[in-house]
């Protein structure tokens, strides 16, 4: 059995290797064979862009009493695929995927929102997430704000 499949095998092989002959000799020049679509070597050497680009700016206000404020974070986002230098690329565009371009929507000025203080930070995100253009600022002043930021997740507090 075994002989029989190496005989197949190399008779298919020799009919593949006289017909890439012939089709070269006929052209009068070079034939080229096609990669299979799952050779590595075919993979275009610029992948496409991300589906999601974001520039995260996280800074810390200093709030009196508290000591000295830490040094601000900078880090970049991308998702599908997820990667930039953010801290958990994976956590954050799950939370993304979760809250989607909602998540960036400003408060509206007439919310009724308590008088808290949640914290120091701000945090500024730019870029795109798909088709979305994002430019907003989120902090910790006042209830509404506070959870808008909490609502973001991994992609502020990684």
């Amino acid at each position: 059995m075994r002989t029989q499949i190496r005989a197949t095998a190399l008779a298919r092989s020799s009919a593949l290797a006289a017909l890439l002959f012939t089709a070269a000799a006929c052209g009068g020049g070079s034939t080229e064979v096609a990669a299979p679509a799952d050779d590595p070597s075919t993979v275009p050497s610029e992948s496409p862009s991300p589906e999601t680009e974001l520039s995260i700016e996280i800074d810390y206000q200093e709030d009196p009493g508290q000591g000295e404020a830490p040094e601000p974070e900078s880090w970049t986002l991308t998702c599908s695929p997820a990667g930039g230098d953010h801290p958990d690329p994976e956590a954050a565009c799950a939370a993304l995927e979760e809250v989607g371009a909602e998540g960036f929507e400003e408060v509206p000025e007439d919310s009724m929102c308590t008088h808290i203080m949640g914290g120091p930070e701000t945090a500024r995100v730019t870029g795109h997430l798909g088709e979305t253009e994002i430019d907003t600022e989120f902090n910790k002043a006042g209830g509404c704000e506070l959870d808008r930021y909490d609502k973001m997740g991994a992609v502020l507090a990684p």
